[in-house]
């Protein structure tokens, strides 16, 4: 199989793959917090479909290698809560989101529109904000096997994760957006 899970950032001094073999879900989420999450960064026309969807792939951190350009690795929270959203400082591209804790080992790595090296499409997740032009599949069976291979990873000790620490602590400090800036970029 060639490996052609290689993805870079917009200006090149980033760049990350995904081992071929890499189990995970390739999956579209709709939310409002992916959208503005594309569009604070200044990507969503390169990174949300035309309902506003975000390709990931979900699947293990340590799946995940950082080839060049670590020192580019920045995050961001949309708020004091939720999701760490994982992104190449150096031209604002979207690379991951994971959990604030990786307790529970999981990256949503973050697509442009039409990857296809990453399998077909098998879930489409929060889908409200398409008003009905996209509908909800797989949603269920893509959190059962999140949750699943998450626990098996960490039983097998396979959760080491390029965004934390051995001591669970993000490798870059959050910049937690304002509520201004956040209601700015919310679609």
């Amino acid at each position: 199989m060639t490996d052609t899970r290689h993805l870079a950032c917009r200006c090149g001094a980033m760049a990350w793959h995904v081992a071929p073999s890499a189990g995970g879900t390739h999956a579209v989420c709709y939310c409002s917090d992916c959208q503005t999450y594309a569009r604070h960064l200044g990507r969503a026309g390169d990174f949300l479909d035309p309902h506003g969807g975000t390709e990931v792939f979900q699947t293990l951190p340590y799946n995940l290698v950082i080839d060049r350009g670590a020192e580019h690795l920045a995050m961001l929270r949309l708020g004091p809560k939720g999701l760490f959203r994982w992104y190449a400082g150096c031209c604002n591209t979207p690379i991951a989101n994971t959990l604030p804790k990786p307790a529970l080992p999981f990256v949503g790595l973050v697509l442009p529109p039409g990857a296809r090296d990453f399998g077909p499409i098998t879930a489409r997740a929060n889908t409200g904000p398409t008003q009905g032009k996209v509908r909800p599949h797989g949603v269920l069976a893509t959190i059962f096997s999140l949750f699943a291979r998450g626990i098996g990873a960490r039983l097998s000790g396979r959760a080491a994760s390029p965004f934390f620490t051995r001591t669970g602590e993000p490798i870059v400090a959050p910049r937690i957006l304002t509520r201004e800036e956040r209601n700015a970029a919310r679609p």
